[in-house]
């Protein structure tokens, strides 16, 4: 029977742990290069990650991480959560676990009061991520790294998502239009 997890990153047992970061190894190999065998994970903890877990007798199906936090963009501050880590087994792809999972962390952003959400994904997924109800905000660059030594999306190929929650968040939309949005997340890393 399958069960839909959801927990604090730093809460994850171990076993799904395990697999979890087996498949990202899969998914994003490059982003493991040097790193050895041992890696931080939660990456961020700062961003105080949240994961949803499709699992079926213990194997992890599919998977789907919620990082959020302040932002400063143009004179305002916005609570901001966005996607993460959003991978599904191989053999359980297109099945529609992932979408499934993608609207099971929009909706627990809803429940927390944000202003924004935005991430990034390769241009092939921008139709997979808008039937999870986000959309595509072209010529956005999300800047994780920091302010000295940005880690800009745009230099990865990357298209941004968003949604606007607030009020404060529509109202001001037009200032997120073809700009660049710092997270300033620490040397090196973008959700």
């Amino acid at each position: 029977m399958m069960q839909l997890l959801q927990f604090a990153q730093e809460d994850c047992p171990l076993h799904l742990k395990e697999q979890i970061i087996w498949l990202m190894r899969q998914q994003w190999p490059q982003a493991f290069e040097g790193k050895g065998k041992n890696i931080d994970w939660p990456e961020n903890p700062a961003t105080h990650p949240t994961s949803f877990v499709l699992v079926e007798s213990d194997i992890v199906i599919s998977h789907v991480a919620v990082p959020g936090k302040n932002i400063t963009h143009g004179g305002l501050t916005y609570k901001a959560f966005g996607l993460s880590e959003v991978m599904t087994n191989p053999p359980y792809r297109h099945q529609g676990f992932g979408v499934k999972l993608v609207k099971e962390a929009a909706s627990y952003i809803e429940k927390n009061e944000p202003d924004i959400g935005i991430f990034t994904c390769e241009p092939s997924l921008v139709n997979f991520y808008t039937q999870g109800g986000w959309e595509y905000q072209k010529n956005v660059c999300l800047v994780g790294g920091t302010r000295s030594k940005p880690f800009r999306s745009d230099s990865l190929g990357l298209s941004t998502m968003m949604r606007f929650f607030s009020d404060k968040a529509q109202n001001n939309r037009s200032a997120f239009e073809e700009t660049d949005v710092y997270l300033e997340l620490g040397e090196g890393m973008l959700w």
